[in-house]
């Protein structure tokens, strides 16, 4: 008598069958938070740069010179203003996530007004859902434009235009 070790290809095909229904009813949930992940990551990162600018106003009694900084995301490394000129926000800041990659655009008033704008361009395609837990989070200071397959989110962090 044969000493048969292993198993049957019936039963293979059996534990096979499992494992695909398994991963078909898997993926779907999983895929739904990993974009929850993201939107909470940019989140985020919009309170942190909002934070980081209200802070500087504090100490400096105006927002960052020359009104503009930009953070572009590339193979992993988080480039500031180009390169060019050093971020005065990244003693504030402790660490970008950018999980769209992309870039953000950081937007300030000159002088006295209290105007800061947040322009995000994510390379990254953002579900719908995402888009709406966007939109129901912000309301009315957020505008989403999706142009030709590019979305452009601009947030208003802080909008109080007045000449004083």
């Amino acid at each position: 008598m044969k000493n048969k070790k292993g198993f049957t290809l019936v039963e293979l095909l059996v534990v096979i069958a499992i494992i695909g229904i398994l991963a078909i009813i898997a993926l779907p949930a999983l895929f739904k938070n990993i974009e929850k992940a993201k939107i909470a990551k940019l989140e985020a990162d919009i309170s942190a740069i909002k934070s980081a600018s209200l802070s500087y106003y504090a100490d400096e009694s105006k927002y960052t010179d020359g009104g503009m900084i930009s953070w572009v995301k590339k193979d992993g490394k988080i480039i500031i203003n180009g390169g060019f000129k050093d971020d005065p926000l990244a003693d504030k800041i402790e660490n970008l996530g950018m999980p769209y990659n992309g870039s953000y655009l950081l937007m300030s008033s000159p002088g006295h007004e209290k105007y800061l704008e947040l322009s995000i361009l994510p390379e990254g395609e953002i579900s719908k859902s995402g888009l709406d837990k966007l939109k129901n989070d912000y309301g009315n200071l957020i505008d989403i434009t999706n142009d030709q397959n590019k979305i452009n989110i601009v947030i208003k962090l802080l909008n109080n235009k007045s000449n004083t």
